[in-house]
Parts: structure tokens; sequence; C-alpha cells
């Protein structure tokens, strides 16, 4: 059986744009328990989880809202990252890192993924 060991998220919605406010979030058999309070963050981890495993965002966002918005951070750009890892049937461990760019442009956003990547390890 597949097993998700952790995932690291940089720049989407309240979580921070800067690496020192990369969020790791590491998963336990055979259950991990999401608990907080309104607005902690833990419906962005699930969407998170959607968006590495399948590049689907969240209902209605086109992206635009996914990502850490470029007016709050003060920027012309935001860039963002999701890092997911895994082991696989077999036990081998998988990485999968998807990177996007959150771009200002006028009273417009305009979103764009940059990279999907996954990465075998044995």
């Amino acid at each position: 059986m597949s097993k998700i060991e952790k995932m690291s998220i940089l720049g989407v919605r309240s979580f921070g744009v800067e690496d020192k406010d990369k969020q790791i979030i590491s998963f336990f058999s055979p259950l991990t328990i999401l608990v907080g309070p309104n607005g902690a963050g833990k419906t962005t981890i699930i969407e998170c989880l959607k968006y590495i495993s399948t590049g689907d965002f969240p209902p209605g966002t086109k992206g635009n809202s996914f990502v850490h918005d470029p007016k709050v951070a003060n920027e012309t750009d935001v860039r963002a990252q999701i890092r997911l890892q895994f082991r696989d049937v077999n036990g081998e461990l998988v990485a999968v890192q998807r990177s996007m760019v959150c771009t200002q442009k006028g009273k417009k956003t305009e979103f764009k993924t940059l990279e999907s990547v996954i990465t075998r390890t044995k």
C-alpha cells in the first residue's frame, strides 16, 4: 500500500511566501487528523493534496486565489510550491513537486504552473 510521508507548502493561500514560512506536514500511520481553529489552513492542506496529486484547483479558483495574493505580499508576482513525498506500493520513495506563479497585471491576476516534477529514489 502507498503511504504519504510528508508535504511542504510555500506561498499557497495563507501559507507565507518566504523560505522561512515553509510549512512541512508529516503524515502518520494509520491516520493523520488535521485539527485547528477556523482559518488555520486545514482545508488548504487538503486542497494542496488534491492539487499535487491531480493538478485540479479548488472549485471556482482557476488558480488565482489558490496562490498567495501578490497584493497582500506587496509584490508583482508570487511564487508558490507544493512538494509531496510518499512511498509507492513497492516501498520506494517518490517525490512530486509543483511550482506556480501568480502575477499581478493591473487589476487582474494571472496564474501559471511553472513545473511539475516527479522523482523516484531507489
